[in-house]
């Protein structure tokens, strides 16, 4: 891998973990077409598109988070990741209550 494929590869991966630090988004999401998304050498990041002057982020938003919660929460995670670029936050699916994760029972230890 170029030490350019590494640099873009480390940003987009600093940027799709901060995303999903944010309470409101469920998962990232490449879109319907793949159009939010990162190819890198042998492997591709989904959720995540830089270009020179601006960056497109794909999600699935948790059930019952407004939207303006989410795009504030993704905003602010990735402000300092960004260089001052744009951000488009784009909410491709909604994660159902059916499906998200099942919470471990209180004192189970895991």
């Amino acid at each position: 891998m170029s030490d350019w494929s590494s640099a873009v590869a480390a940003e987009v991966e600093a940027i799709a973990a901060a995303v999903l630090t944010c309470p409101a988004v469920a998962a990232l999401h490449g879109g319907p077409l793949a159009q939010t998304v990162t190819l890198l050498p042998g492997r591709r990041i989904e959720g995540v598109q830089l270009t020179e002057d601006r960056v497109r982020i794909g999600v699935v938003a948790a059930y019952g988070a407004p939207v303006a919660l989410l795009t504030a929460q993704v905003h602010a995670a990735v402000r300092e990741l960004v260089g001052g670029r744009p951000v488009d936050v784009h909410v491709g699916d909604l994660q159902l209550p059916e499906e998200q994760p099942q919470a471990l029972p209180a004192g189970s230890g895991s």
